[in-house]
């Protein structure tokens, strides 16, 4: 049991970085074949995941503090700012790739996806709003956690909030996930 807690933290722990590794199907895998603790095995996955959520929150944080960061993006506005001056007194419109009208008809269906998670990540600004997005991110994926917690790094979030929100939220999510084999299987 102890085993299988650990290896589902560690798996966890990686998909909090890597999004292409999800912690899910590896949940369901070892709650489907063994006949451990759906509870224990989703909240040892949820601890991973907030551990990996926690590091890449301050890593943020840190580096939004950069002097050197701090110039670079400076630099980046600026140059923004001059291409805008350019684009504004330029008379002729901007001209759209081959690959423009491909790209609109794979974003279609995931439009209104996309427009609910901007929204919520432009709310995290908001004190009174930051700990339900984060925990409606991580107990749903809506908006991805990953980019929440990104978000939320540049806010005024506090450190214990956001840990505890991460935690709560994804062990909801994790546990209930591990759940869903004996749901299925009986």
């Amino acid at each position: 049991m102890i085993a299988a807690c650990l290896t589902a933290a560690l798996t966890a722990l990686v998909s909090a970085f890597f999004p292409v590794t999800p912690v899910e199907p590896y949940l369901v895998a070892l709650a489907a074949t063994t006949d451990y603790s759906p509870v224990a095995l989703g909240v040892a996955a949820a601890v991973g995941q907030t551990v990996g959520k926690t590091t890449l929150f301050l890593g943020v944080r840190g580096a939004l503090h950069s002097a050197r960061l701090r110039s670079w993006v400076d630099a980046v506005e600026e140059r923004r700012e001059r291409r805008r001056a350019c684009a504004a007194s330029d008379p002729e419109p901007a001209r759209s790739g081959p690959g423009t009208a491909v790209r609109e008809r794979l974003r279609a269906p995931l439009a209104p996806l996309w427009a609910i998670g901007r929204k919520l990540l432009r709310l995290l600004d908001r004190p009174a709003l930051a700990a339900p997005i984060l925990l409606l991110s991580a107990t749903t994926g809506l908006p991805p956690l990953m980019a929440t917690s990104v978000c939320a790094a540049g806010t005024r979030i506090s450190l214990p909030l956001f840990v505890a929100a991460c935690l709560v939220g994804r062990s909801v999510r994790f546990v209930a996930i591990a759940y869903a084999p004996q749901l299925v299987l009986g």
